[in-house]
């Protein structure tokens, strides 16, 4: 990621976003369980960064996503993150993953 040339500051805060979430949603009930962190630059310059968490469930995807605050899943759409998750193949962990593209989409401002 020290190489992409996208806006570093905002990456940052997804990834503290994502990790803070998954410790807090998922940690309670998976107290032993691992997070694991993948960063990877395309190379049309989009940034994925994807959080692997214990739980296959995600009940409130839509409502985090697009809940009128600032924090969590709500707060990465702020930031111009295109969040998604998927179960991995076995059904045992889930993966939320966040696209940012580079150069970041115009924002129409009509």
């Amino acid at each position: 990621m020290m190489a992409w040339p996208g806006d570093q500051e905002n990456a940052t805060q997804v990834v503290v976003e994502l990790m803070k979430n998954a410790i807090d949603h998922v940690g309670p009930q998976h107290p032993e369980g691992q997070l694991v962190l993948d960063l990877i630059v395309a190379e049309d310059e989009t940034l994925l960064i994807a959080v692997t968490d214990p739980s296959p469930a995600f009940p409130d995807f839509l409502t985090a996503i697009t809940a009128q605050k600032s924090t969590g899943l709500a707060a990465i759409r702020e930031l111009g993150g295109e969040t998604t998750w998927r179960l991995s193949d076995d059904g045992d962990t889930k993966t939320v993953q966040v696209l940012i593209r580079y150069p970041s989409p115009a924002v129409d401002s009509h």
